[in-house]
């Protein structure tokens, strides 16, 4: 078991404080996330339910890691036993806790999707024609990129679209209102949709009835709307803990309000710790990020605390003659220290702005390189082609260059590059040329609609790609390029075809375009104009660690650390950055919001420089050049502020070789929930394609039919709750023409599978009406903690009065014709295992198959639960040594949606 680490001082201070609002200002490198798993697990020793806490972490990662930390520190403390109750605690970001709220609570949101970035992106595209977006910029992706920034000032501001004048206002109405009819949610709304579900008051009373310590994390990046929703989470009955930094506030242009976190103490009356001892970085490298932040006006006063021992040197200032030469000094000494003995992995290379990667680039050549930021998909030959391809479909020109001249591609060439790009030989060449004709004709056939994804997966099997050795790590990178191409497709042909409503016919809906040469224009010119600059490439499978240096912005570096870490390009224009301060087109009322807060100051440069000092343990480099090419640039005044009136060296004076690494003392749970567990099993290498180098499934009309169902059956049983009576024919007739949405069913299927719903609530009200007045939770998640491993997962209904006896409860998950290939026998046992150690007194576990009207009880005895654990954690062994070896079948592989890319598929 993980040996709990020993605080003191503040931090321990910030672990026992309870009976007011707490502000931990923790210093980089100070422990914080030991210290809120320390506080969360003494809660728990308190008697405080994890029902009644709750923690916002910035980001998935972090989520994570606090999860993991706050197991372990349970474990430590209360017993491996605990960590059975801990499902009913969250841990986890913002948005998904509003999501999750706005399912819980709101039910009309069960059936809502959520765009990420370029989800946005595609859908701006998509719908630019009717939501006007022209009538703010002529150039329609410079309008799509301006209304995303005015959008997001409203939404992180709270702003009502009514305070909107003009064409903005016009074109934000139409916009959410095109998002509605689609039943889509940005990251903004699921913010600002909770926050009124909570003014409302009804649902604050529900969540205020358990919820007592509220935790933020990451509390100095904060935007008006968020501390609006956590302010209203944290009245009445609830404590606030939060966590944070005002210097390390770098996320001004998402809305961050640096004075949340300097005005805390007096907004809530509250009790302040700092924990200001630096346990990460080197003496020399505390002093100079101390020598940073004391140059941030309106900072809470503090100054970070050394704990570890000098080693000299720990730190290096240097300036280069050229941005070439820094370049190649950056690359020689990563050469060096590796042979020293520092691995590839534990250095960084932390960049304020793009500019600097080309140089960068080409002096590491044949040095292992991994970004999350620098090398963009359309880097890459294969995601080029991919381009010219949809060029080619849409009849218009292509460039390489984002930005750049475009030329025309014809069939000819293309087929010439793809020959080249996969070694093909003569009769694949005419395979692929004939594909590539078919493809281009049947963009005007108004009889077919496209499959972009599986059209893309065809060609690729005529290109070989099948064949490629899955154990190879040039080949896996090139299938995760074209995973990262089927993305974009999916990401198009998502929001495109995305149904809404018939405002003519209520109760039925209409499908979105889903052929002709306008669909394929607008998906080329989305490629062109948006995916070319904004998507990133394949970086690897997840949980594979890669031996190899992190080239990467420093934005994306929060949060994390290394051994050795990089900071070049220190010049005025790049860091701080030219852009600072200078004025944005805001279409937004100036008086409506900050726009200095958006556009940024010196004081958020300093930040970013502070924070990026401070990602290193052993060794920092801060590095400038004289020159880029001919002109002269002037040296950064953050470097000039800590290099004095020193004559800086023109290349770095290198570290000593490393210490021996000291050992982690957490524990490597892995984390799944049931469908990838159950995935993984079905088959181990279509769970590898699927999740780990993520290529898309084809969309389908019938796609979300089992959730739509599953969606009817809540609003029945909420009917009968608030009616206590059975839902009459006209009942179930509003309820359907209300409720079921499939998100890419044109009018003709939705008609279709709608009449195939009613006609399964129909029987199952026929034969089990009794369930609804057993009902005692719907979508009730669960958490099955093993040795290695955490399962998750929600059973679709538990009833109470199981054999007659109060609190004695029923699992019951359903299935269709279109979801059979589920473990449901296993899910439930897994679901009846967690309950169990929970404290629910779980008899009973059911399969019901909506299309049969039949029920199957499953086995949950003690020998079946321990079959079950076996089952569960011997697969879990295999995905822990990545073992993905197919298990192809005619069963198996018949209806998989990964079989076209697969090259062990049976039949």
């Amino acid at each position: 078991m993980p040996v709990r680490p020993r605080l003191g001082g503040n931090a321990q201070r910030a672990v026992k404080h309870r009976g007011s609002h707490l502000q931990i200002i923790a210093s980089a490198g100070s422990g914080k996330t030991e210290v809120v798993a320390q506080r969360i697990a003494a809660l728990f020793a308190d008697g405080v339910a994890p029902r009644e806490v709750v923690a916002f972490t910035f980001n998935e990662a972090a989520a994570a890691e606090l999860k993991s930390r706050v197991e372990d520190r349970v474990a430590n403390r209360l017993g491996p036993e605990f960590l059975d109750r801990l499902n009913d605690c969250f841990v986890g970001t913002i948005h998904a806790y509003c999501f999750r709220l706005l399912q819980q609570h709101v039910p009309r949101f069960e059936t809502y999707d959520v765009l990420d970035d370029h989800g946005l992106s595609a859908f701006l595209s998509v719908e630019s024609f009717r939501l006007e977006l022209k009538s703010l910029n002529s150039r329609l992706f410079q309008a799509i990129r301006e209304f995303r920034e005015n959008i997001n000032v409203v939404e992180n501001e709270l702003l009502a679209v009514d305070q909107l004048d003009g064409e903005f206002g016009g074109v934000a109405r139409r916009y959410y209102g095109a998002l509605e009819d689609r039943r889509l949610l940005t990251y903004g709304q699921q913010i600002a949709h909770a926050v009124r579900a909570l003014e409302s008051g009804e649902v604050l009373e529900r969540i205020h009835s358990s919820l007592r310590h509220l935790v933020v994390d990451e509390y100095q990046d904060i935007n008006p709307a968020q501390e609006r929703l956590i302010s209203l989470l944290a009245s009445g009955p609830v404590e606030l803990c939060v966590v944070g930094d005002d210097d390390q506030s770098i996320y001004h242009w998402r809305g961050a309000d640096v004075t949340n976190i300097v005005e805390f103490e007096q907004r809530y009356g509250a009790q302040q710790y700092p924990i200001a001892t630096n346990r990460r970085s080197r003496p020399g490298i505390i002093r100079l990020a101390n020598r940073t932040s004391a140059n941030i006006q309106g900072r809470i006063e503090k100054r970070m605390r050394r704990y570890r021992s000098a080693a000299a040197p720990d730190h290096s200032l240097w300036i280069a003659p050229t941005e070439r030469e820094e370049a190649a000094a950056i690359a020689d000494a990563v050469r060096e220290l590796h042979q020293q003995g520092w691995r590839y992995a534990d250095m960084a290379i932390l960049v304020r702005t793009r500019a600097a990667y080309a140089a960068l680039f080409e002096a590491l050549d044949g040095v292992p390189v991994t970004t999350d930021a620098g090398i963009g998909l359309f880097q890459q030959p294969l995601a080029l082609l991919f381009g010219r391809t949809l060029a080619f479909l849409a009849g218009i020109s292509w460039s390489d260059k984002a930005h750049g001249y475009g030329e025309n591609v014809t069939l000819d060439g293309l087929v010439k590059a793809y020959a080249s790009e996969f070694g093909l030989k003569a009769g694949s060449r005419r395979k692929v040329r004939s594909l590539l004709k078919a493809w281009r004709s049947e963009v005007e056939n108004p009889t077919r609609p496209a499959n972009l994804v599986g059209d893309f997966y065809r060609l690729l099997e005529a290109c070989g790609v099948l064949e490629w050795d899955p154990e190879d790590p040039e080949q896996i990178a090139r299938l995760g390029t074209l995973a990262s191409c089927s993305r974009i497709l999916a990401d198009f042909e998502s929001v495109r075809r995305r149904s809404r409503p018939d405002p003519d016919t209520p109760g039925e809906q209409i499908g979105g375009p889903d052929r002709g040469s306008v669909f394929f224009f607008r998906l080329a010119t989305f490629v062109q104009h948006y995916a070319h600059g904004a998507y990133e490439g394949f970086d690897g499978e997840d949980d594979i660690e890669i031996n190899a240096v992190t080239l990467t912005t420093v934005h994306r570096a929060k949060g994390l650390e290394w051994p050795i870490v990089f900071v070049p390009s220190l010049t005025t224009n790049r860091f701080p950055s030219s852009r600072t301060g200078k004025a944005r087109t805001w279409f937004v009322p100036r008086h409506l919001f900050d726009p200095a807060r958006y556009e940024g100051t010196m004081n958020d440069e300093r930040r970013l420089f502070y924070v990026a000092a401070t990602r290193a343990r052993d060794w920092l480099s801060l590095s400038a050049h004289r020159r880029v090419r001919k002109g002269r640039v002037r040296t950064s005044p953050f470097l000039l502020n800590l290099a004095a009136d020193a004559q800086l060296p023109n290349r770095p004076t290198l570290p000593p070789p490393p210490e021996d690494p000291p050992g982690s003392d957490e524990s490597d749970r892995v984390a799944l929930s049931f469908s990838e567990l159950a995935g993984f099993l079905l088959c181990p290498y279509a769970f590898r394609l699927r999740h780990r180098l993520r290529f898309q499934p084809q969309i389908a009309p019938e796609l979300g039919y089992g959730k739509a169902v599953h969606h009817a059956l809540r609003r029945v049983a909420e009917h009968h709750q608030a009616s206590g009576t059975v839902p009459s024919d006209s009942d179930l007739e509003r309820i359907l023409d209300e409720e079921f949405f499939l998100p890419y069913a044109s009018k003709p299927a939705h008609r279709l599978l709608k009449a195939s719903a009613r006609r399964l609530v129909d029987r199952y009200l026929k034969d089990y009406s009794d369930d609804l007045d057993r009902i005692w939770e719907v979508e009730r998640p669960f958490e099955l903690h093993l040795d290695n491993a955490v399962i998750s997962g929600r059973a679709d209904v538990i009833l109470d009065r199981e054999g007659g006896d109060i609190h004695a409860l029923a699992l019951v998950d359903y299935k269709t014709s279109r979801n059979r290939e589920t473990e449901f026998d296993l899910q439930l046992q897994v679901y009846a295992d967690a309950g169990r150690r929970e404290g629910l007194d779980v008899r009973g576990a059911y399969v019901h198959d909506l299309d049969e009207a039949d029920r199957q009880r499953v086995n949950i005895e003690g020998a079946a639960i321990e079959a079950a654990e076996e089952r569960v954690s011997e697969a879990i062994s295999r995905y822990r040594e990545s073992n993905f070896e197919a298990t192809p079948s005619r069963k198996v592989c018949g209806d998989c949606d990964m079989r076209p890319v697969c090259r062990f598929r049976a039949g």
